[in-house]
């Protein structure tokens, strides 16, 4: 199987890149994973995704829930993302969404709270890829 790896400069990504491999194009994979938060950029990205056939895997997050924190375009960004899989699930697209609380990551380094390691959401990832039917979304948080 070919993976096409958003974000993989760091964290999550580069650690996917590094147990899959990364190819440079989307029109050349067979699996999407969509990693990179850039605007709504991952919601262009997947409707692209779903228009080629590819299997798909977007990294959401936990955030967008609003009675955790203040508004902010992130969690705005993220719901699309949400949204947009879970339409595109529906209509018969293999997509599945990620919410991962906290990981281990450069971008939360400041961030005390209690986080899971980048390893262990790659074993996740590489779970849902295992799986002979499709999963539509599974959130993941830390204890």
């Amino acid at each position: 199987m070919n993976f096409y790896i958003t974000g993989t400069r760091r964290g999550l990504g580069e650690a996917l890149a590094c147990k899959y491999g990364n190819i440079d194009s989307l029109e050349h994979c067979d699996v999407f994973i969509n990693c990179k938060h850039d605007e709504y950029k991952q919601v262009e990205l997947l409707y692209q995704a779903s228009e080629l056939g590819k299997r798909i895997i977007n990294i959401g997050s936990n955030s967008p829930d609003t009675t955790k924190r203040k508004p902010h375009p992130y969690q705005i960004q993220k719901a699309a993302l949400d949204i947009a899989n879970n339409q595109l699930f529906y209509q018969g697209v293999n997509t599945t969404i990620v919410r991962f609380g906290y990981f281990d990551s450069p971008r939360v380094a400041n961030v005390e709270d209690k986080k899971m390691s980048i390893e262990y959401c790659v074993e996740v990832i590489d779970w849902i890829l295992q799986q002979p039917h499709r999963v539509k979304d599974i959130t993941v948080v830390p204890d």
